[in-house]
Order: structure tokens, then C-alpha cells, then sequence
């Protein structure tokens, strides 16, 4: 019985690796590809780029044409806009908020004062005579 349970485990373990196995196409990513990618981005968007030489940059998109991108660096120090061709991106990507927004540092706050006043008040109560 133990046998079969242990084979029963193993094999939904990994069902599910052999099920999405090569189940890609993978594209290859030339300047054509970055660009029908890049012209759907939002003039202003924040966005994360990485180069061929394996530059990390987060910086503002504001132009977009078929030679390639200019973007604005978002760094304490200006800089001038940079231009980079499609052939010198390895990776483009939208940045998002990750969640962090007033509304939820709000809510934060307020559970720790409401966790921090229950405590004081159990263990006033808890010295009550």
C-alpha cells in the first residue's frame, strides 16, 4: 500500500513537467521584434531596458521609431535623453507599480496602531487588581 501511494505521489509531482514540456515557440528577438513591441508602449511610461553590453537602465520612453528608442533617465543627476537602436536591446519591459500605494501603507499603519493599543490594553488589564 505503501508502494502505491509513493507512486501515486511521484507521478503528481511530475505530471505536470512533463505536461508543459516544450509547449513554446521560441522567437528569436531581432530589431523587428523590439520594435512592434516598443511601438505599443505608452509614450511617458516608465520603463526598464537592458543592453547588450549588460547596462541596466529605468528610464522614461519618449520616442519611438523604426531606427530605434530615446529614452530619459530617471537619476538624481539629469541627463540627456539617450537613443538606442533595436539591435543594442537584449531586454524592454513596462515597469509597474508593485502594489505599494498610500491606500495600503495606510491600512499597514493602521493595523499595527490597532495591534499595538490591544496589546497595551491586555496587559493593563492583566495587572488589574
Amino acid at each position: 500500500m505503501k508502494r502505491l501511494i509513493s507512486s501515486l505521489m511521484l507521478m503528481c509531482l511530475l505530471a505536470p513537467a512533463f505536461a508543459f514540456a516544450e509547449q513554446g515557440i521560441v522567437v528569436e528577438r531581432t530589431p523587428d521584434y523590439w520594435y512592434s513591441y516598443a511601438e505599443k508602449l505608452p509614450i511617458g511610461a516608465t520603463v526598464r531596458l537592458r543592453t547588450t553590453d549588460g547596462k541596466r537602465h529605468t528610464a522614461i520612453l519618449t520616442v519611438v521609431d523604426r531606427d530605434g528608442i530615446t529614452v530619459e533617465s530617471r537619476s538624481r543627476i539629469p541627463e540627456p535623453a539617450r537613443r538606442i537602436t533595436y539591435d543594442q536591446i537584449r531586454q524592454l519591459e513596462l515597469k509597474t507599480a508593485n502594489g505599494a500605494s498610500m491606500a495600503k501603507a495606510a491600512a499597514v499603519g493602521a493595523a499595527i496602531g490597532a495591534g499595538t493599543f490591544v496589546g497595551l490594553l491586555a496587559l493593563v488589564f492583566s495587572n488589574w487588581d
